[in-house]
């Protein structure tokens, strides 16, 4: 009899089990907790269940019927939407996860529905998954499922497919799959998601979509075990203020805006071109080849200013492009404000003026460049900069620049580790 495959999915049970021991540690006290469904969650739910048994007290939001019916045969006192609007936190699963930006796939159980609707409820949404759902890229691997209703599912179906997907109508037992909520679901195969947030946009103005299993900028944070122990990521969002407002700075040339588009386009963050804000006259200033005066830059610089305190009034992050080249400026623009975040493109000369030479009709003329590097005063660790250099194409710097927003911790090492405490779980 051949062994290897009842041992691979003990292995990777072990792994499911140490995240989710891991995650259920930040239950606490009278918190009301969401509880998520799938393989890897019913490992929190069962953890969860002896926590309570030992004195934890807490109350319990499902979101599938599969999970309340498990978690009230393990004697966790469950509640509702009528007694609870707000979640403290949910501990879910996840199909995929983004490296660097923790963006989320789910939905191969087909509870995407109420797992989006807790997940916007909760204060702090944490997932556990196994190493191998960790992917560079969203959907290279899995589809992406879609809830749709169930009248019109060709229309629906058809409209995806004009976004570029490859959909089938999920089957169970070979008839259609019907959600809790009654509705059908579109295993929809897009191929490599680049813009994720984008793509989420687009799918829910399509009539006759419910929802999709794209989290975008949800997860905080993510419990991985894999060989090496327990890892805790953070996603971009974990900052000493938040939500997080990135200021990309530099000399013109160092790409800050395709950068920022990049960023984006990848945390689902709202971006600003500074230079936008300029006023007229400092355009038609450029343009004629005077470089701006402190004077000039002043009123630039409190809209930049007010852009930022906008999103920090919504509490919403963002990214912004502004030279902010010397520590004044930046005094101006930052300040006090916690949540704000200094990017700093670092590159030399001959590399911003190769690419000033290859950019056209923007109004700041490569002949200030040396105007620009006369003028920067780097930023000092004090102003506690992300420096990233100009090394590397604009998508990998992205990569480098989601890298250092996030942060990491392995909590336990091991795979014997992990055997053991899989060891010792009801």
């Amino acid at each position: 009899m051949n062994t290897a495959p009842s041992a691979a999915r003990a292995e990777v049970e072990a792994l499911k089990r140490a995240a989710a021991e891991a995650a259920v540690q930040m239950v606490e006290n009278d918190m009301v907790v969401g509880l998520g469904s799938g393989s890897t969650a019913a490992f929190a739910v069962e953890a969860l269940a002896r926590r309570h048994r030992q004195g934890l007290h807490f109350v319990g939001i499902p979101t599938s019927e599969h999970t309340a019916t498990q978690a009230s045969a393990a004697g966790i006192p469950l509640t509702s939407f009528s007694e609870h609007l707000q979640i403290d936190l949910t501990i879910d699963g996840a199909d995929e996860v983004e490296r660097g930006t923790l963006n989320l796939i789910k939905g191969r159980g087909g509870a995407l529905l109420h797992e989006k609707i807790v997940a916007a409820a909760s204060h702090r949404l944490a997932i556990i998954v196994d190493g191998s759902k960790m992917v560079d890229r969203l959907g290279a691997g899995n589809s992406l499922p879609v809830e749709v209703v169930a009248f019109g599912i060709e229309a629906t179906r058809e409209s995806l497919e004009v976004l570029g997907a490859s959909a089938r109508p999920r089957i169970s037992s070979g008839h259609p799959f019907v959600t809790d909520s009654g509705n059908r679901i579109l295993d929809c195969d897009f191929g490599r998601i680049n813009d994720p947030a984008r793509l989420e946009e687009r799918i829910g103005r399509i009539v006759g979509v419910v929802e999709s299993g794209l989290f975008i900028g949800r997860a905080d944070p993510v419990f991985v075990a894999d060989a090496a122990g327990v890892h805790r990521l953070y996603s971009a969002r974990a900052h000493r203020g938040s939500p997080p407002i990135l200021v990309i700075m530099g000399v013109s040339g160092s790409g800050k805006s395709t950068i920022a588009e990049e960023l984006s386009a990848r945390l689902g963050w709202l971006f600003e071109e500074g230079d936008s804000l300029h006023p007229e006259a400092n355009i038609a200033k450029m343009h004629a080849g005077i470089p701006l005066t402190d004077a000039d830059r002043l009123p630039w610089l409190e809209r930049v200013a007010a852009w930022i305190d906008g999103q920090r009034a919504k509490r919403q992050p963002g990214i912004i492009t502004c030279s902010a080249l010397k520590r004044t400026y930046r005094q101006i623009i930052i300040g006090d404000r916690p949540q704000v975040r200094l990017v700093y493109l670092r590159g030399g000369r001959d590399l911003l003026a190769e690419h000033l030479s290859g950019r056209h009709g923007h109004f700041f003329p490569p002949e200030l460049l040396r105007s620009q590097i006369d003028t920067l005063e780097e930023p000092d660790p004090g102003e506690e900069p992300l420096t990233v250099d100009l090394n590397a194409p604009a998508a990998q710097v992205a990569d480098a620049i989601i890298r250092l927003l996030g942060q990491s911790a392995t909590i336990s090492e091991g795979a014997a580790a992990l055997h053991s405490e899989g060891a010792r779980m009801p």
